[in-house]
């Protein structure tokens, strides 16, 4: 061996001539090497005018007529007058002169270690590796930061989180598996957030508390002292045992939730506050303090001997949009509904009928009206030109128009009403079925536009042709009125074409018998 296995330095052979220079070239690395000081590792330009001795540890891609053969984190060094390249080897230790800093070779790259005027590290781990996201990182069951007991300190324990701007992010994050599941502090601005997530990447904002003016929100960013905005499930406040749930204003005449009072009893009371001649149970409610609050009011007022429950869409309290009062009345549209079901000011829809709404005085019902469009001529159509055009009564069905639905939602910023869109509106297609059954019966055993095939039908069966007998009819379902009368202008259709055959027949006979006669 002709070289020291780690740093390289030439051995004596003997009978070697010259020794002295196999001797100066092992001091000109040792003297490199020792105590190794380096003037920079990120300069990537060869220097023009190096002094002797000069040492740098070489950042990638450095340039130069020397340099530019030399490996990314080795050691260039000038002795005699040129550069030498000094590989380096795990365990290297190096001072940086122009950052004053200790930094050490771990066989790949170069890393701080400590510098400056006191201790500092770019990295440290306990009990586990540190990088450069994480560059303290604690692998422990517990962690304790307690105050200083020892310099001493002011008895105060803060653990300080700071972040550079008002969109970055100062936070305590919480991970399964090193999944986020709960985090809360500064999140993207300077309001406090508690935030939750069940996979790590979908966060749901818990609670939000306004930087400006401390108020809370919870499900949503905050418009009032407390904010809680609930778009599906619900909210529950639930009475402990021995006490009462109670939110109100500090004015005596505004309004207040109170879920029991002063006996006891679980009630809501939402109003101006009663007086003693008052003995409503719930005053009213209201979901805006603007014109077109609709309110539910029960109400028993000022010795008054009605208890009536209202629906109102205003603040007219003289008007309702519907009323229940205490004689089981109840009335749509009508304050004092003088009838068991009293609708004012138009006419009562049920159903999703074709027809639409009829007006005043009317009730709409799907298959009571809903069938109005389909009464037709098609038995003199069959009778007269021997077939049915169904793509023409086809045609003359409306199709039906299923109403969009809609849920009442609050406008976060204004605190206003909305309609919020569930399902849209649709068209359900519609065929003119009674005029497919009639179809089907043309040309059967039992003809119904023969005279005598109508008449063997209700001798053997026993109904006519359109109407249920007395197996097939449901006593328990029956036939909308739609139907019914469907059925009974059918029949009349078939009637007077039998009568018009009926009346063929007769005076054929009487010109045969007439013919008889002048034989």
């Amino acid at each position: 061996m002709e070289q020291s296995p780690r740093l390289s330095l030439p051995y004596v052979q003997p009978a070697q001539a010259q020794k002295h220079v196999t001797v100066n070239e092992s001091f000109r690395r040792l003297d490199a090497l020792t105590q190794l000081t380096v003037l920079s590792q990120t300069i990537a330009a060869e220097p023009s005018a190096p002094a002797e001795g000069d040492a740098y540890i070489l950042p990638a891609s450095p340039t130069g007529s020397s340099w530019v053969g030399f490996t990314t984190g080795n050691i260039a060094a000038f002795q005699d007058g040129a550069w030498v390249e000094i590989t380096a080897i795990e365990g290297f230790r190096a001072w940086v002169s122009d950052v004053d800093q200790l930094v050490a070779f771990d066989g790949t790259s170069w890393a701080q270690v400590s510098g400056g005027g006191s201790e500092t590290a770019a990295k440290f781990g306990v009990n586990t590796t540190a990088d450069t996201t994480n560059r303290l990182s604690v692998k422990s069951d517990a962690v304790l930061f307690s105050h200083d007991d020892v310099t001493p300190g002011n008895d105060d324990c803060i653990i300080k989180v700071n972040k550079k701007a008002v969109g970055d992010t100062a936070s305590h994050l919480f991970q399964t598996g090193f999944s986020g599941r709960a985090e809360f502090g500064l999140t993207g601005d300077d309001d406090f957030h508690l935030k939750v997530s069940a996979n790590g990447s979908t966060w749901n904002d818990a609670l939000t508390i306004d930087k400006d003016n401390g108020f809370v929100g919870i499900g949503q960013a905050p418009s009032e002292k407390l904010h809680v905005f609930a778009d599906i499930g619900r909210i529950q406040l639930e009475r402990p045992s021995g006490g009462f749930i109670k939110l109100e204003t500090t004015s005596a005449s505004q309004y207040r939730l109170n879920a029991e009072n002063s006996s006891g009893q679980a009630i809501i009371d939402i109003n101006p506050i009663p007086s003693s001649t008052d003995t409503s149970i719930i005053r009213y409610f209201r979901t805006t303090n603007t014109t077109g609050d609709v309110r539910f009011d029960i109400a028993k007022g000022n010795g008054a001997s009605s208890i009536n429950h209202r629906l109102r869409g205003n603040d007219d309290v003289s008007s309702a949009n519907f009323v229940c009062n205490n004689n089981g009345k109840f009335g749509v549209g009508e304050s004092n509904p003088g009838a068991k079901f009293h609708v004012d000011g138009g006419g009562a829809l049920f159903g999703n009928p074709t027809g639409g709404d009829k007006g005043v005085g009317t009730i709409n019902a799907q298959a009571v009206y809903d069938d109005n469009a389909l009464l037709s001529c098609y038995v003199f159509d069959q009778a007269l030109d021997g077939v049915i055009n169904a793509a023409k009564w086809d045609s003359r069905v409306p199709d039906r128009v299923v109403a969009a639905e809609y849920d009442d939602d609050e406008d976060p910023e204004t605190g206003e009403l909305i309609k919020r869109e569930i399902t849209p509106q649709k068209l359900e297609p519609r065929q003119h079925e009674p005029m497919r059954k009639f179809f089907a019966r043309i040309g059967s055993e039992y003809d119904p536009l023969t005279l005598d095939g109508y008449a063997k039908h209700w001798r053997e069966k026993r109904h006519l042709t359109a109407m249920p007998n007395e197996i097939t009819f449901d006593l328990m379902k029956g036939l909308a009125a739609g139907e019914w009368i469907q059925r009974l202008v059918e029949t009349v259709e078939i009637q007077a074409v039998l009568i018009e055959e009926l009346n063929q027949r007769t005076k054929s006979q009487s010109e045969d018998r007439r013919g008889e006669q002048r034989t």
